[in-house]
């Protein structure tokens, strides 16, 4: 009986401690803290990354952040994670939202398929939900690649000026394997052109685009055959 208890006790501390972890909210006064008592930079960035956060992001609040001597780097992280938080609750808002009733189906014929929407795109854009790669070092990656430049497509910042884009996510819960996915969509018709995932072990930027470049030439080919793989 008094083994019970103390297991009963202990459990009950265990989920007391979970339970708080999860309601603690990360604001600048914290991680200016952080830096004052010397904690690594790394060590406060994983911090942010598995926290929920309220940071004091505009220019005051940087400026504020600076003289406190926290890291440019650490700085820039909070600026990334505000920014995720609030595309995931904007994300949450829209499905909470009635549903709309649904637009005409389009005749099957003026669907394109994945060929056929990518040999037909001049333009691509890229978007993402999570902090890594830097769009900047994906481009870069990407036009490195004899068998991406094969397509001949226009980089631009903005997805409704693309024909097709790129969506990349970063698989909650793989802290260990970092892994990412990444999904290409015809924007017109919301045709799936490519899909898969890969790590950021080694380099993120690298490994993405040399995934994606074999994806969509394996939907091209033979149009695209001539690209060769680096």
């Amino acid at each position: 009986m008094y083994f019970k208890s103390i297991l009963s006790i202990v459990c009950v501390l265990i989920f007391t401690c979970a339970a708080f972890a999860q309601m603690e909210i990360l604001t600048n006064a914290e991680i200016v803290e952080m830096t004052k008592v010397g904690l690594d930079k790394e060590l406060i960035k994983e911090k942010i990354n598995v926290s929920k956060v309220n940071f004091d992001t505009t220019t005051n609040g940087l400026i504020e952040l600076r003289k406190a001597n926290v890291d440019n780097e650490v700085i820039k992280f909070m600026m990334g994670k505000t920014r995720l938080q609030e595309t995931a609750a904007k994300a949450e808002q829209a499905a909470a939202m009635p549903a709309v009733p649904a637009e005409p189906k389009k005749p099957v014929n003026s669907i394109p398929t994945p060929k056929e929407a990518l040999l037909s795109a001049k333009t691509v854009a890229i978007e993402k939900d999570s902090i890594h790669p830097s769009i900047q070092a994906l481009e870069k990656e990407l036009m490195k690649r004899k068998d991406w430049t094969a397509y001949s497509l226009t980089l631009v910042r903005s997805r409704l000026e693309a024909d097709i884009y790129i969506e990349i996510s970063f698989v909650t819960m793989s802290v260990i394997t970092h892994r990412y996915t990444f999904h290409v969509y015809d924007r017109r018709s919301g045709t799936i052109i490519a899909a898969g995932e890969t790590t950021s072990w080694g380099s993120l930027a690298e490994n993405l685009a040399r995934e994606i470049s074999k994806k969509l030439k394996t939907v091209a080919t033979p149009p695209v055959e001539t690209a060769k793989t680096n």
